[in-house]
């Protein structure tokens, strides 16, 4: 377990929003005080100075909770202290024009730099519940007092171009939402998809925040065991195939997708085409198109254009029906790499759903390449894990004995993971590649269990099974593998 000392390198800390909101802007900006996190009961801040006393005592006394100061680089306090509060003038300046925007303005800030995926507002009896999903899971943040639930509504329906009057109808919209740097020209766009769902207390409404901003994806990053990735890079490698990513959604699929086009680029010259809805971030080098509301571009018209522009690998954000299906099928048999995801159970199960959509069981034996089911699963802290044994009761529910007196982890809870104990996700991943015999079988009408017990015959790992050697390594728990995986 790493040593957690007494300064802190802000960039490795997982900031707490719900405890930033605790504290004051202008007394967190005056006195130069960062809220991070709770752990075990005390409050944690980050100081250029830990030995300011005054400071200390008077958080402890507005809290009511023991206050533990750590030390952290002057530059980098000041600068995350204006990523999350503004300058004291501009805080002034958003609550003199109106309380609405300053708390929007902070809700999205603080998400962003907590790296949340979505924001909810739900409105209640007694106000409306914020929550940010962090790592795939909702944390409460705060709660807006009813009379501030209307304007804050009606400030995000602003900003993605809404009709302010409706209020008995779903709406969907979209805007930007541009996070300056502290210290530099750099700023970051937030690419923020907002829903609207009229309720009883009012409407909710949830956005989802994507980064427009390039990221490089590598198939390092996944959570690959190396034969997983060589067998996924081998897969690449072919001129022409499907292969398809499988599992619900939020289940990492897309990025997977991302991560395969970032390896072909790598691999040589190639033209590259998407069709999304939509597109979550911009990779140079590829044609991007993105599916529309108004149904003037979907992924069947978007699927036959895009086989007029000569391309070479075609990645389609999901195949959902039959015409999208028989055009991917048509690319993959006429000498195109076509990436795609689909719902399924697990990697198997993508041979039932292709025949359920209308593919004949031959075209699915000869087009096939690979079947990825994967999912997320939350990862330890690597500061404040605690390795533990294996108990009889936990083996015997895993299935497997012998697993008894095995060292594995748990999460405690450190200012690095905001007192969770979990940071992060690593991917859990299922392969189903068919050799010639399975491919003949597919081909012949061979039922799912039957495949499956030719795929199991070569050895290969379940979800559980993978989910389990990331347990032995100390990168999740067994309860995260139960959670996603379903197994035990």
């Amino acid at each position: 377990m790493a040593e957690i000392r007494d300064f802190v390198d802000l960039s490795l800390i997982a900031i707490d929003p719900a405890c930033v909101m605790k504290v004051p802007a202008e007394f967190a900006l005056k006195r130069s005080v960062l809220p991070l996190c709770m752990v075990d009961g005390d409050f944690i801040v980050a100081m250029a100075d830990p030995s300011e006393v005054k400071t200390i005592a008077a958080l402890r006394g507005a809290l009511g909770v023991p206050v533990i100061a750590k030390q952290a680089d002057p530059e980098s306090l000041n600068e995350y202290l204006l990523k999350l509060y503004g300058s004291v003038q501009s805080i002034r300046e958003d609550s003199a024009r109106d309380d609405a925007v300053s708390t929007v303005d902070y809700l999205i800030r603080s998400a962003f730099i907590r790296h949340a995926s979505d924001i909810h507002f739900d409105p209640g009896r007694d106000g409306m519940r914020v929550r940010f999903r962090i790592d795939g899971e909702l944390e409460d943040i705060t709660n807006i007092p009813p009379d501030l639930q209307p304007p804050v509504i009606s400030r995000l329906k602003v900003l993605a171009n809404l009709k302010l009057d409706e209020r008995r109808a779903p709406q969907d919209g979209a805007f930007t939402w541009r996070v300056p740097d502290a210290f530099s020209d750099d700023v970051t766009d937030l690419d923020v998809r907002l829903a609207t769902l009229p309720g009883r207390y009012g409407e909710r409404v949830t956005l989802r925040l994507l980064e427009t901003s390039t990221k490089r994806y590598t198939t390092d990053a996944l959570g690959f065991s190396d034969e997983h990735r060589s067998v996924f890079e081998g897969v690449l490698a072919s001129p022409h195939g499907l292969v398809l990513l499988t599992g619900p959604t939020g289940s990492g699929k897309t990025t997977t997708l991302y991560a395969a086009i970032q390896h072909l680029l790598e691999l040589r010259p190639l033209n590259i085409i998407t069709v999304e809805n939509p597109v979550e971030y911009e990779i140079p080098g590829i044609f991007q198109s993105e599916v529309d509301y108004a149904d003037r571009v979907n992924f069947s018209k978007a699927l036959r254009s895009i086989l007029r522009h000569d391309p070479d690998v075609i990645m389609i954000g999901e195949i959902r029906d039959g015409e999208s299906l028989d055009t991917a099928v048509k690319a993959a048999l006429t000498g195109h790499l076509v990436l795609s995801t689909l719902h399924t159970n697990d990697a198997v199960n993508a041979v039932t759903r292709l025949t359920n959509m209308g593919l004949e069981r031959h075209l699915a034996a000869a087009t096939l390449r690979l079947s990825v089911a994967q999912r997320l699963a939350r990862a330890l802290c690597p500061y404040c894990r605690e390795p533990y044994d294996v108990t009889v009761q936990e083996a015997a529910l895993c299935g497997i004995p012998e697993l008894e007196g095995e060292t594995v982890y748990r999460p405690h809870g450190c200012l690095y993971c905001a007192g969770r104990g979990l940071k992060g996700r690593t991917g859990l991943f299922e392969f189903f590649k068919p050799d010639a015999a399975i491919s003949s079988a597919i081909a012949s009408g061979a039922s799912e269990s039957e495949i499956a017990d030719m795929r199991r015959a070569r050895g290969e790992s379940t979800l559980f099974e993978d989910g389990l050697s990331k347990c032995l390594a100390g990168i999740t728990t067994l309860k995260e593998v139960h959670r996603v995986a379903g197994v035990f």
